[in-house]
Parts: structure tokens; C-alpha cells; sequence
């Protein structure tokens, strides 16, 4: 491709930053600024918006309103999307002079984000990597909308890409280890995970990637340890990744039994940091979600998730939010929002695209139906819709770990619901999966003593006490 377009003024005045990218119109405070956005948004830094008041001061360089356009979309949030039109508005007069493709490519894809054409943006990021794979922050939102569309290959073909192009920079190890993870490449992942902590202790989507690696082998244990040594290097994370690491750190108390500790997790690192952001909704949702399906009582958390989760009944950004934000507004009792929202995602799922179709007609629609039905206690209901949706689930995005908890309460429903032979194939492949988990053995002893099989369930209960003992102790398996 070439690499300048050119208007009527003419040819733009070219520096390149620190990765050796052409920077059009930019003199030395842009470049610094673009500089410290790539290191501040891969390491997850809280200062994020020193770069955007940055934004706002440039009178020059197209690239920064572009990238602050993308920062503020990445909040999932309506106020973000006014933002993005604003910055994607006065990048394009400051382009009016003529850029580089590669700066036209990134108009391009953030204008198909706003426009909800997430397939034309992940295409365009995908093609970025093609032929400047040296932009870290292009393969990093292409991954991004790889994520949020359930595409696990282009998660990886992207972070492929950074990774040979990159080897400099120790960013790129965890980008390309969390795309191997989400392709089931789970002991690369975890190798190339901890390259990146060799390279740079403090890395935060490293430790992420390592978490992921740990919670789908169930080495909860070493999981603890792993994550508790590392969370004094997230004080200065920015919220979603500073309550994202706690919540996997809880996620593995809880398969410990150790709920209490999860619960205090909840209250002191999980909810709480920045509550109108939704990530951090999403992550307290699933947190509480996961510890009732083990028996918890959970108090009157629900009500205060609620509160944030209202304004969101009609966003519909991406279908694996709305899931979670449904059925906490569903546990919270709030049945006028939760009928509210079944029908506007109903008219979201009938407008869709024929990319998106799958995502919210065959997964979200029904899938959101059922988790209203299990929140108000019809779990055969909930059992039968579920089930509809689950083959579809990836597409809603979100990572296996995330979505696992749709399944969790799909099993929960089957089992209340008397539907022994499907929970128990779900069950045993569960254990084959992840064998230290103690709460799989007791279910299993459960569901084989209601069938009749006795001496499986003695065997499973035993199993189920002995994990424990060992945990207890604090013993891996």
C-alpha cells in the first residue's frame, strides 16, 4: 500500500514514533503523547486520561483524537459513544491535509465501530497487521473486536502477528498468550505468559493470562499464590483490570469452597472501584452469580449492582454485557427493567445484521429468557432455553472462563429441574476437564445417588472430601 494520501496542500509533514511508525502532522509533544498511550493502555495504566486531555489540546495530528475516539468506545457506554463521534469528527479535519493509509485505516475502523459494524472494524484492524504489524495498539483493539465477536481465531492470528513483529516490546507476550489460551492452546499460553513476567514482573494481562491457564486445569491453590503474589503491582491499574485480576483470584476461592474470602473479595476489591463502569458491573455480577449457585447467601448486594445496571436496558454494545446485566437486574427483582429489556433485545436481535444474526437472534434472545426464568425460580423453563442458546454462546464474546458461568447455571437449572442424564453428562465432562474441584465431585455424588448408582456416588463423595482435606491444608492435588 502506498504509504501517504494526498490533498489538494499537499504532502503532510512525517515523524515517527516509538515503534517507527509515520506519525503525520506531529511534532514532538504529539509523539509523546502517542508514545505514552500505547505503554499506558497495554499495561493498564490509571492515567489514561492524560492522554485524552491531550486529545482535546491537539490542533495538528489527526492520530490523536483517532485514538482517543477508540479509548472512549472501549467503555461500552453511550456517553463514550457521543465522545467518539466528537474526536472521530475533529480527527477527520485535521486529516483534511492528507495522511498515511495507515492513519486513513484507523478512521475507517473506528468510523464502522460507531457505526456497529464490528466485523468491518476487526477486518480492517486484521489487515492493519498485515502490513504494519509494528502497531502494537491496531493489533490490540483488533483483538479487542475479536473478543467481543467470539472470533477466538482472529484473537490468535492477530496476536501471531504482534508477537513475531514485536519480540522487542513485552507487551506482545501476553497479547499472544491470552489468543492461544481462548484456542484451548492452554500449556503455550501459560509458557509464553510467564516469558512475559520474566520480561516484566509487573505486566497485569500477563498475570491474566496465567490466571486463565490456571482456572481452566483447576489449579486453584496455585492459582491463589500465583495472583496473591502478584496484586501488589496493581495498585495502579486502571479500574477493569485492577477488579478483573481480583475477580479470577475469587474465582478460584470459590471452587477452594472458601467463600467467605471470595465474599470479602466482592466488598473490598472486586465492586466498588469505578461502579458505573461496565466491566466492573459485569464482574460483580458474575462474582455474586457464581457464589449463589454454591449455596452462598449473598445479601443485599444485588440492589446496589442494580442501581448501575438500569440506565444500560437499551445499549445492546455487545450481547455477552446485556447477559449479565439482565440477570442481574433479574436477581435484584427488578421486573419491570427485566421485561423492559427481553423486549428491546428482542427488537435488537430482529434488526441484526447478518454477521451479528447468530450472536443475538440464536444466542442472546433465548439465552436471556432463560436466565429470567432462573432468576425467578422456573428452572425447567430455564433448563429448556439455555440449552437453546449454549451451542451459540461463543459468539456472544467474552472469554470461555466469563461465559462459563451461562453454562453453570444451565447445569444448576437441569439438576433442579430433574433432567439427571443431560446434568450428568455435563457434570462428568466437567471433571474429566477440571478433576480437583470439589463441588463437582459432591454434584456428581448427588445426581449418581438420585439415579441409583451408589457405589459411583461413595466413590465421587469420598473424592469430594478427600480434595477438600488436601485444600484445606493447603495442598495442591
Amino acid at each position: 500500500m502506498r504509504e501517504l494520501s494526498r490533498s489538494g496542500r499537499g504532502r503532510t509533514d512525517v515523524v515517527r514514533d516509538g515503534q517507527g511508525l509515520e506519525v503525520s502532522n506531529a511534532d514532538g509533544e504529539a509523539i509523546a503523547s502517542l508514545d505514552f498511550l500505547r505503554e499506558e493502555w497495554l499495561r493498564f495504566g490509571n492515567r489514561l486520561a492524560d492522554f485524552v486531555a491531550a486529545a482535546d489540546r491537539e490542533d495538528r495530528c489527526p492520530l490523536l483524537p483517532v485514538m482517543a475516539a477508540n479509548l472512549v468506545l472501549s467503555m461500552n457506554a453511550e456517553e463514550g459513544r457521543v465522545a467518539a463521534r466528537r474526536y472521530l469528527a475533529q480527527a477527520r479535519r485535521l486529516a483534511a491535509g492528507g495522511i498515511s493509509d495507515r492513519e486513513q485505516a484507523w478512521i475507517d475502523a473506528t468510523d464502522a465501530w460507531l457505526a456497529g459494524r464490528v466485523d468491518r472494524a476487526l477486518a480492517i484492524h486484521d489487515k492493519m497487521m498485515v502490513h504494519w504489524p509494528r502497531d502494537i495498539l491496531a493489533g490490540k483493539l483488533g483483538q479487542l473486536h475479536a473478543f467481543n465477536a467470539g472470533d477466538s481465531e482472529a484473537l490468535l492470528r492477530i496476536g501471531e502477528r504482534l508477537f513475531a513483529a514485536n519480540r522487542d516490546n513485552r507487551f506482545v507476550y501476553a497479547l499472544y498468550a491470552f489468543g492461544l489460551e481462548e484456542c484451548r492452546r492452554v500449556e503455550e499460553a501459560e509458557a509464553l505468559a510467564r516469558q512475559a513476567l520474566e520480561l516484566d514482573r509487573r505486566d497485569p494481562w500477563a498475570h491474566h493470562a496465567v490466571a486463565h491457564c490456571l482456572e481452566s486445569r483447576g489449579r486453584m491453590l496455585e492459582g491463589v499464590a500465583f495472583l496473591e503474589s502478584m496484586s501488589d503491582t496493581w495498585e495502579d491499574c486502571n479500574s477493569f483490570m485492577y477488579t478483573h485480576n481480583w475477580w479470577h483470584l475469587a474465582l478460584f476461592l470459590v471452587d477452594l469452597d472458601r467463600h467467605d474470602e471470595a465474599l470479602r473479595l466482592f466488598d473490598t476489591r472486586v465492586w466498588g472501584v469505578w461502579k458505573e463502569l461496565c466491566e466492573d458491573q459485569i464482574n460483580a455480577v458474575s462474582l455474586l452469580a457464581r457464589l449463589e449457585l454454591r449455596g452462598v447467601d449473598v445479601g443485599d448486594r444485588w440492589a446496589d449492582v442494580a442501581r448501575y445496571l438500569k440506565p444500560r436496558l437499551h445499549e445492546h454494545f455487545v450481547p455477552f454485557l446485556d447477559l449479565q446485566y439482565l440477570y442481574g437486574l433479574a436477581r435484584a427483582g427488578e421486573k419491570s427493567a427485566v421485561t423492559e429489556m427481553l423486549a428491546s433485545l428482542e427488537e435488537r436481535a430482529e434488526t441484526a445484521r447478518p454477521f451479528e444474526r447468530e450472536a443475538w437472534a440464536d444466542a442472546a434472545v433465548p439465552a436471556a429468557h432463560g436466565l429470567a426464568a432462573y432468576a425467578t425460580g422456573d428452572r425447567a423453563e430455564a433448563a429448556r432455553l439455555l440449552g437453546q442458546a449454549l451451542p451459540h454462546l461463543p459468539k456472544i464474546g467474552g472469554s470461555i472462563a466469563q461465559r462459563s458461568l451461562f453454562g453453570a447455571i444451565h447445569l444448576d437449572a437441569l439438576m433442579r429441574s430433574g433432567w439427571n442424564d443431560a446434568a450428568l453428562r455435563i457434570l462428568q465432562a466437567d471433571d474429566r476437564e477440571r478433576p480437583t474441584v470439589p463441588w463437582t465431585k459432591r454434584s456428581l455424588g448427588d445426581l449418581y445417588r438420585r439415579i441409583g448408582r451408589t457405589e459411583q456416588a461413595l466413590a465421587a463423595e469420598y473424592q469430594a472430601e478427600q480434595l477438600a482435606r488436601h485444600y484445606a491444608q493447603g495442598r495442591p492435588t
